[in-house]
């Protein structure tokens, strides 16, 4: 590829290290603040002898970990949820998915204990008592299902799910925040992920709370989180200002997302068409794909020049910075995310994960487990 006044040879490297499906992108719940109310594509779920051919994919990847079960909908909802957790593990690979905890009820957890899962992620918003109309709509529901998959962990003298919970900050539960995840790590999770919520309209625009006047009131709120996170338990805290600073999870984790069609995707960001509002300007996100597993290997799309262009681009940040630039308010670029200025297709160079802003619960392995 050229860069500026150089050329760059980018060489293909086969380390994926984990697969995040979208099983379906069905739902049991229909939270306001969730992608799903604002995608502009079909509803489905995977045809279970795709999920098979995908796991046959996995076999050339030396480095090839965990097998994630999650995108935007809920896996439990697809009506071979168990059999493709059981597949996963047949085939010595770690297994893992996120959920809002409603589906699987006692005899549910206990299989997911019983059959190995190396890590679970719960979503919960709100404290029980305090629930609000953005986020997940039965935080006690959601807690009751912790509960019972750690005392089955307990009571069969397992370790292993790895328990983490998924929490949206917003100006609803900004407050709660701190009681919230000593209430949670209490029941004794492993991690909980704490992500600012992307507006969808204007309405949840008014309900963000980072970039805000307001720094006071983050400050006591983020020492108290430090503070607890301080205590050695694994607390991922979002930025709420801007920072120079740009990450992605998902390329310094060697993870691809494969939607429930098949088609290979970079991050969940690029899974689906949706509009977001970037900091009070709506950008419409178009799905991006790689490549289809349908048509070819996943080893063939991920070794194939685009993708590998791609992942260098983001590992070395060679994209803009729109999100900060004081040309915004009259380019044309930042109405999608389908190329930027200096010629990227598609482009990162607005989007809030990078920024520390918005988290996702991306796989990462610690000295003896996952989190």
């Amino acid at each position: 590829m050229r860069l500026w006044n150089a050329w760059v040879e980018v060489e293909p490297t086969p380390d994926l290290r984990s697969v995040l499906v979208e099983l379906t992108n069905r739902c049991n719940l229909d939270c306001r603040m969730c992608f799903k109310r604002h995608l502009k594509d079909p509803q489905g779920e995977m045809d279970f002898a795709l999920f098979e051919k995908l796991l046959e994919d996995l076999k050339p990847f030396p480095q090839m970990e965990m097998v994630y079960l999650a995108g935007i909908g809920e896996p439990t909802c697809h009506p071979r949820f168990f059999d493709a957790l059981a597949s996963v593990k047949e085939r010595g690979y770690a297994a893992g998915f996120s959920t809002n905890g409603l589906n699987l009820g006692e005899e549910g957890w206990e299989r997911v204990v019983v059959m190995g899962v190396d890590l679970v992620y719960v979503s919960v918003d709100y404290l029980p008592a305090r629930r609000g109309d953005l986020g997940h709509p039965l935080p006690e529901g959601a807690m009751e299902g912790i509960g019972k998959l750690q005392e089955i962990k307990r009571r069969g003298g397992f370790a292993r799910p790895s328990v983490g919970v998924e929490v949206v900050a917003s100006s609803e539960n900004l407050e709660d925040l701190p009681e919230q995840v000593k209430l949670l790590l209490s029941l004794g999770v492993d991690a909980v992920v704490i992500s600012n919520l992307i507006p969808m309209d204007e309405e949840q625009a008014e309900r963000t709370v980072y970039l805000k006047p307001d720094g006071e009131r983050i400050k006591r709120v983020l020492d108290r989180l430090h503070s607890i996170a301080g205590r050695g338990a694994h607390v991922r805290i979002p930025s709420f200002e801007l920072k120079t600073e740009r990450r992605c999870d998902f390329d310094e984790s060697s993870s691809a997302v494969v939607r429930w069609d098949g088609a290979v995707s970079p991050c969940y960001r690029f899974s689906h068409t949706y509009e977001e509002l970037v900091f009070g300007r709506r950008k419409r996100i178009n799905a991006f794909s790689f490549g289809n597993i349908r048509d070819e290997s996943l080893y063939d799309i991920w070794m194939g020049r685009d993708y590998s262009v791609f992942r260098f681009v983001v590992k070395n940040y060679v994209y803009p910075s729109c999100t900060d630039c004081h040309l915004q308010s009259c380019c044309d670029f930042v109405l999608t995310a389908d190329q930027d200025c200096w010629g990227n297709e598609p482009s990162c160079a607005d989007c809030l994960w990078s920024r520390n802003l918005v988290l996702c619960p991306v796989p990462r392995r610690t000295k003896d487990r996952f989190v």
